[in-house]
């Protein structure tokens, strides 16, 4: 990625309140140390991350904050001549807590779905003391998040026609459906897949885990945590405080509400997953079967712990199953729109990224 030398500027948040730009600001100052520092490990990272990436596309006038609310979720706003990304209160908490490390004790057991030396290389990370798993599984949802309020950032800013204030929320609202919306979320999500990605290979680097079946591990492991983040959210577990959690699935739709079907974007993200896989490491011994094997294997031991009476994977291949085809041709419709999409196609020639 290139950085922009432009300069960019970031926007106090107290300044954005007394604007009037932002409302409900979120203080965590007067909370117990325990839950503080979750607080202030969100607000670091998020915040980082955004003037990291502001710098690299030239984004001014930018700013992070949690707002109050107390439902799990992330958005992204342009308001005036201001670009914003924010969470909710409730998203480090719930985040916190339904990725808990307690939830992934048997990953390990994942090998079993595989040949010897791919077992072990799950066990030989998970016992690694370079390696936090926990909080891997965790970063690699907040990467997918972040990268994909941000690319709405980027979206917003690239298109013609921008009203004087665009909000777009990270989870499904029951609002009119737009196409164009369906395909900025689309958009997102591939890039910020990408991200992830990038961000496996960053960690993979650095650890110095020259091993490649610890690579793949990771690689199938930082699906899965995407894939399980928008699970908790198609089965509505997420909102939950304390279990046992009941299951409220999302019906499935194509031409409906503000975002694809939580199921349609499992399926678009794991098939875009494998082939920037197949494009950056060609030589990995990956198949698409193998990894939609060892993906749903991990979500399967994550919801058999979680909601144990409940099974959650069977539905989710029952459903996939019953509605490929449907997925399938709405997607390919979603990719069409997208490339012709004005705001995408300046991102993707600003990022150095190839379409047809």
């Amino acid at each position: 990625m290139k950085t922009n030398l432009a300069k960019t500027k970031y926007i106090n948040r107290q300044l954005l309140v007394e604007k009037k730009i932002i409302n409900d600001l979120f203080d965590y100052q007067g909370f117990d140390e325990s839950i503080k520092q979750v607080y202030q490990y969100y607000d670091t990272v998020f915040s980082t991350w955004l003037k990291e990436y502001a710098d690299c596309f030239g984004i001014e006038n930018y700013c992070f904050f949690i707002k109050n609310n107390n439902k799990s979720n992330a958005f992204a706003l342009r308001k005036k001549e201001y670009n914003i990304i924010g969470i909710t209160n409730g998203y480090p908490i719930l985040m916190n807590d339904k990725l808990s490390s307690k939830y992934f004790r048997d990953i390990a057991l994942a090998g079993i779905l595989n040949e010897p030396d791919i077992s072990e290389a799950y066990c030989e990370l998970i016992n690694n003391n370079y390696f936090d798993f926990h909080k891997f599984i965790l970063n690699c949802s907040l990467r997918f998040t972040f990268h994909h309020e941000f690319q709405h950032l980027l979206q917003m800013n690239f298109e013609r026609n921008n009203s004087d204030e665009i909000t777009l929320n990270e989870y499904l609202e029951m609002s009119k459906y737009d196409i164009k919306k369906h395909v900025w979320e689309f958009d997102a999500d591939r890039i910020s897949s990408h991200e992830v990605l990038k961000y496996v290979f960053s960690v993979y680097s650095k650890y110095s885990l020259k091993n490649e079946k610890k690579f793949i591990c990771m690689l199938y492991i930082s699906v899965a945590s995407v894939l399980v983040t928008l699970n908790l959210f198609y089965f509505g577990i997420i909102n939950q405080i304390e279990s046992p959690y009941r299951i409220d699935k999302i019906p499935f739709y194509t031409e409906m509400y503000s975002h694809p079907h939580p199921l349609a974007r499992c399926i678009y993200i794991m098939e875009y997953i494998f082939e920037c896989i197949m494009n950056d490491f060609p030589t990995l011994e990956i198949t698409a079967q193998k990894m939609l094997i060892n993906t749903t294997g991990i979500m399967k031991l994550y919801f058999d712990v979680i909601v144990p009476e409940n099974n959650i994977m069977n539905t989710f291949f029952d459903e996939m199953i019953l509605h490929i085809n449907e997925i399938n041709e709405y997607n390919k419709r979603l990719y069409n729109y997208a490339i012709k999409d004005y705001a995408i196609k300046g991102i993707l020639l600003k990022r150095n990224i190839s379409f047809d």
